[in-house]
Formats: structure tokens, sequence, C-alpha cells
């Protein structure tokens, strides 16, 4: 074999990797509620006992109740790399106000070595089974089920709401449906041959303030979180989604998701009939992909806070967040 034949068959294997994906396994719904209050509360009292095996401080599932059922719960889904502790402060907020509160630890998160390669073994079914567990425990500690995700928070937020029905209205703050920089028609190539090559873990320098982050990234389990998003994209372009009401927030200067395909999931919403709300942080605030963060260099929590909040009742937002048309087609950071 010649090198131009070598080339040729190598260009054909990768073009194979690229384009035929790998089993993502069953992202459809499996319910299994809790049966009452009391269920919801040892459901949860389990998870914590596991996640103290192996999370860092501040790092375990947060569960936050009135000794009772509540009016309102809501669920709080973390970002990638970080732990319940990113949603300390927006959970007493909403303890404060009369809520119950659940904050789950997403799979392989805050984990005691402080690596990212811990990431590395997170699958979209994992993230699944996450979001039915969440669910099947929040409707037993409140009548109304909201969920509120940040980023990787986000998409588990987007999934929840188009296949559970228990969930009245779900908060996406910079969901994570696609890779930003990275054209569109690449991204699923991009998904499948990342998940055929070698894991390639990124560790930043750890924080010892933050014990519970896991600076980083692990390509495949950033792979598992886009493919989560496709399925997501997937459903709600065939079947109407289970909840009401979706509300996304964006941030004009964010570059690392992209905002266009967030949108075109809340188009196919709305025209299955949901109400479908989009709010968007102007650029000239220089807000981080992560915007509930004050610890991040241009962090401004007082800003984002409130309007989470109010989303989050179903109010309206508050300044400097701004309306915007679902139909208007954003230009993407590049």
């Amino acid at each position: 074999m010649n090198f131009d034949d070598a080339l040729r068959r190598l260009a054909l294997v990768v073009g194979l990797a690229a384009t035929i994906p790998l089993r993502s396994g069953d992202l459809r719904s499996h319910p299994f509620p809790a049966a009452d209050y009391r269920s919801a509360l040892d459901r949860v009292a389990r998870r914590q006992i596991a996640d103290d095996r192996v999370v860092a401080p501040s790092g375990r599932t947060v569960l936050l109740t009135h000794g009772k059922r509540a009016p309102r719960v809501d669920i709080l889904l973390h970002g990638f790399t970080d732990s319940p502790n990113q949603f300390a402060e927006l959970a007493d907020s909403l303890f404060r106000d009369g809520d119950n509160v659940y904050v789950p630890r997403l799979p392989h998160h805050a984990e005691h070595s402080g690596d990212a390669r811990a990431l590395a073994g997170l699958t979209a079914v994992q993230l699944r089974q996450t979001a039915d567990s969440a669910v099947d425990i929040a409707a037993a500690l409140g009548d109304t089920v909201v969920v509120v995700g940040l980023s990787v928070g986000g998409t588990v937020a987007a999934w929840m709401g188009q296949h559970r029905r228990e969930v009245r209205r779900v908060v996406m703050i910079a969901p994570a449906f696609e890779a930003g920089r990275i054209p569109s028609r690449l991204q699923r190539f991009m998904i499948n041959l990342t998940e055929r090559l070698p894991n390639v873990t990124r560790r930043s320098a750890p924080d010892t303030t933050r014990p519970d982050r896991n600076p980083g990234f692990a390509t495949h389990a950033l792979a598992e979180v886009l493919r989560l998003g496709r399925a997501v994209d997937a459903a709600a372009k065939s079947r109407p989604p289970k909840a009401a009401e979706f509300t996304l927030m964006l941030n004009d200067r964010d570059r690392t998701v992209k905002a266009s395909a967030s949108l075109d999931i809340a188009k196919e919403w709305e025209a299955h009939g949901a109400k479908v709300s989009v709010y968007a942080f102007p650029a000239s605030l220089g807000l981080p992909h992560n915007v509930l963060d004050g610890r991040e260099p241009s962090g401004q929590p007082q800003l984002v806070l409130p309007s989470v909040i109010a989303l989050t009742h179903g109010e309206p937002a508050r300044e400097p967040l701004q309306r915007r048309s679902l139909h208007v087609t954003p230009r993407d950071p590049s």
C-alpha cells in the first residue's frame, strides 16, 4: 500500500467515525415517583449518604424544606465542573420565599479528587437518570414544580420540560445544546468523533477555596452533554413538551454555548403550544458564561439573581435583563 492509499483509508475511517453515532443509551423518561413527602425525604437522604462517600466539602446534594409539602418546589441544576454550592444564594432566597428547594449533584461532579479526569465517566444516560430522579422526588415535595438550570444544568432542565408532565415551568440559563465557535453543521460529527477518540482532559490548577469544583474539562463528558441536547432537539421536533412554560435566559457575550441552537428548540416548543419567553443580558455588561457565580472575575450576581428569582416565580424579569423576540435570529459571538 502506498502513502496515498494509506491517507485515503485513514480519511475514510475518520469520516465513518464522525458520521456513524455511537449508541447513546435510552434517553427516554422512566418515571418512578416518590409515594409521598416522607418517601421523597428518604430518597434524598440516601443520595446524600452516597454523596458523602465521594464528594468534597460543600459538594453534596442539597435539600431545603419547610417540614411539609410546599405550594412550590424548585429544582436547581448546576453547571459543568461545579456543584450544588453554585446555587447556594439562589436556593436560600427561594427558600426564604416559602419554596422547598432541591439541588441534586450531577454525576461525577464535586468529587474529592478535585480533578477534571473524574468527569470523563459522565454519560447522557446518567444525566437522564438524574433528571428523572429529581422530578420523582420534587413532585412529592411541592404542588408546582419549577426547574432552573445553568449551562449543562440548563440542558438537563430542558430534557425535564420535554419529558415530564409534573414540571410546570422551566428556566434555562445559557443551556448547552451546541458548543460555541463550532459551526452547527459540524456539531454531530464532532460529537461522534470525540466519543470514538481517547478522552482528553484539560486540568486547571485547583482552587483550595473551592474544593467542590473540578476545574478543567473532559472531552468525552462534553460530547455526552451535547448528545443529550441533541436528544432534546429531536424530541422537540416530533412531539409537544410536557411542561407548559419555558423561559430562556441568554447572555449576548457568551462564547461557550450557541444561542441560536437554544432558540431553535424554543421555537419547536412554541409551535407545539407551549408558552415560551426569551431574555438576554446585553454584551456591554461583560458577564461570563457562568452568570450566577460572583467568584468569576467578571461575575455580577447582584444583577442576575433578582431576574432569576422573578422568573422562577413566573414574574417579569428585572433590569438589566432584556426581553427578546423568539423569532429574531441572534448573531452568536465568535
